[in-house]
């Protein structure tokens, strides 16, 4: 089974071009018709952003068995190609993640919690980037340089509007990410739970899913 690699491993980072996608342009994402964003960078392949998503949001602290068992569930839908991931992939754990979708077939957007201008694109992403399978996102301002809590939860909602199907591999009791998935709840969006550890968001509504089923073709 793949694991998560270091999040210390050096990186070189390199500059590609980035675009602008507005509300009138054909490859704009029709679940954000009714979103108040008015425009998202992206550098990459427009395209992706148009089918069907799945979102993925981690607490950053997670249990042992929930660490297994998402890694378990993220090395499937890796060799997916049908599949398409969206995320910040901020976090060590995140970063884990995306090692191993990267490594795989499926698509992905990267939100990153920062504006897209002068963005150096980490060089772990280029080929996946050159080869049409991963889309960057921002449709944050280019005053917005750096991480922090206003503009990682921008980010997050930008994640959770791309998305068709919303997945929480794991939330800890009373953090940001159990906060931020029981106001989607109350929003009117569907959540699915992969693992035990969710206990508020299924009471709240949330569904949990198995590993034998196939997120964004539950059906519910």
């Amino acid at each position: 089974m793949k694991t998560p690699k270091s999040s210390s491993q050096s990186e070189s980072h390199v500059c590609l071009d980035c675009r602008r996608l507005l509300p009138v342009d054909a490859e704009w994402p029709k679940r954000l018709s009714s979103s108040t964003f008015s425009y998202l960078d992206f550098i990459g392949d427009a395209k992706i952003l148009s089918g069907s998503l799945t979102a993925i949001f981690c607490s950053s602290r997670c249990t042992g068995d929930a660490i297994l068992r998402t890694t378990k569930w993220i090395g499937e839908i890796a060799d997916d190609e049908s599949q398409a991931i969206v995320g910040g992939f901020h976090s060590a754990m995140e970063k884990g993640f995306l090692e191993i979708l990267l490594e795989g077939r499926c698509r992905l957007v990267v939100c990153p919690a920062r504006c897209l201008e002068r963005y150096r694109v980490p060089g772990n992403l280029k080929s996946a980037i050159e080869s049409h399978r991963l889309t960057i996102v921002s449709s944050l301002p280019k005053s917005v340089r750096f991480n922090s809590e206003i503009s990682s939860r921008q980010r997050n909602q930008l994640v959770a509007d791309l998305a068709d199907h919303i997945v929480v591999t794991y939330s800890s009791p009373h953090s940001r990410t159990e906060k931020f998935a029981l106001e989607l709840l109350r929003s009117g969006k569907q959540i699915h739970c992969l693992n035990t550890g969710c206990d508020s968001l299924v009471a709240a509504g949330a569904e949990v899913v198995t590993f034998d089923t196939s997120v964004g073709r539950t059906g519910g």
